[in-house]
């Protein structure tokens, strides 16, 4: 059987052949692991393990992409390997999850040849190369000031803690509304559902705000969706960016809205207005948060049509996304949209579609319950106050990085 690595086939195996052995004991230093192994059985011998064998037991089943992220955020350094049911067309992310190589039966490198592979491998310095670098390389910052125009974007951190990265993509959807893009930093991590600082360097004390992610974990760029605010400190500018423009980055990322702050359930609805659907568009790209929800059910509520335009992008993308494509039924991934300012199939604030009924009936559901559903809310103080208060009357509880619960708010943003 080929192994697979991004430079091409190997006809024979890297390591020493993996014993299947997945509930032992001993020293073994190699191991194989089914793709719903839980970590904690392999706290106390993780760092000596020299290699670890991921089973995918189907093309459809991504629950080993996020297993091999899992690994790596864990501090498993050793080499990582995929085997059985993974293509050509998921090398690439089989690499950003942290894999090394692929093994593969002969039947399918025949229909896929090395060719295929190298050309799925063509995305380089992904997920796995974040993981596995603790540090990048890191020159002087300028003496006469906290940040130069003339530094290369991505090159390296400030003796602050702050990156400069460069812009690859801005696009506009109103007056008020665009997304753009930046390089990511190789030791900059982050929870799908997490915010950042960003900055841009036009000042010696540049004005930082929160912006929530909207690019997946395993994403090689990073991703914001952002209001225009006339004469606002920081959008005021940051709205003119354009490619191969700075911005800053403050190394950390935090917040809530994150599916470890919710205890286990059925399904998980994402009620957002505006520019609120950010964290959402990271959360519904991530193959964890189909492992733990049988159904996701994703609102948006704007003023007027074009500001639908940006969730219905992501929406679309992440159905055709290889790598939670087969996770992304239409029954499993719902995406309800309503206005208040202008005709449409659904009309008024999420708030009076969840009392009223009308947004359970156009998701054909009974009820929401605490018992077997979950919640997160972004958008506007007023959306989120009225929201969560109807989730409360309903038995729901807020939770925390601390203490999951039955919904949870990005508390920076509101407290």
């Amino acid at each position: 059987m080929p192994f697979v690595t991004p430079e091409g086939f190997r006809p024979s195996p890297l390591l020493a052949t993996i014993p299947v052995d997945r509930d032992s004991t001993t020293d073994a230093r190699q191991l194989m692991l089914e793709p719903d192994a839980k970590l904690e059985s392999l706290d106390d011998r993780l760092h000596n393990l020299e290699l670890i064998n991921i089973a995918f037991p189907s093309f459809s089943d991504g629950r080993g992409f996020s297993l091999a992220r899992r690994l790596r955020n864990a501090g498993y350094k050793g080499h990582l390997r995929a085997s059985g049911h993974v293509i050509s067309d998921q090398f690439r992310y089989a690499l950003d999850c942290g894999f090394d190589d692929v093994e593969i039966s002969d039947e399918l490198a025949a229909r896929q040849p090395e060719a295929d592979w190298i050309a799925g491998a063509s995305r380089v310095g992904g997920y796995r190369d974040r993981l596995r670098s603790t540090t990048r390389p890191a020159v002087a910052a300028p003496e006469d000031a906290a940040f130069s125009h003339n530094t290369s974007a991505g090159i390296y951190e400030s003796r602050d803690g702050i990156f400069e990265e460069r812009v690859t993509h801005v696009e506009h959807f109103t007056d008020g509304l665009f997304s753009f893009r930046i390089t990511r930093p190789q030791s900059f991590r982050f929870r799908s559902g997490e915010f950042a600082m960003i900055g841009l360097p036009n000042a010696a004390k540049p004005v930082f705000r929160a912006y929530s992610i909207a690019s997946p974990a395993w994403g090689e760029e990073l991703e914001f969706y952002s209001i225009k605010v006339p004469g606002g400190p920081l959008t005021e500018h940051l709205k003119r960016i354009e490619q191969g423009d700075t911005v800053l980055l403050k190394k950390k990322a935090t917040g809530t809205l994150v599916i470890d702050t919710l205890l286990p359930g059925r399904r998980l609805f994402l009620f957002s207005t505006g520019t609120g659907i950010a964290p959402f568009a990271s959360i519904i790209r991530d193959p964890e948060t189909y492992e733990k929800y049988d159904q996701i059910v994703l609102t948006q509520t704007c003023r007027i049509e074009p500001e639908l335009a940006y969730g219905r992008g992501v929406v679309a993308r992440t159905r055709t996304d290889p790598l939670v494509a087969e996770l992304v039924a239409e029954d499993r991934l719902r995406f309800v949209t309503s206005l208040t300012r202008e005709p449409h199939s659904i009309t008024g604030r999420i708030t009076t579609l969840i009392e009223t009924g009308e947004l359970l009936d156009a998701l054909g559901i009974r009820e929401i319950s605490a018992a077997d559903d979950r919640a997160m809310i972004c958008g506007s103080l007023e959306m989120i106050k009225d929201t969560r208060r109807v989730l409360e009357t309903s038995g729901f509880g807020e939770g925390s990085n601390a203490r999951p619960g039955t919904f949870v708010v990005e508390r920076a943003f509101v407290d």
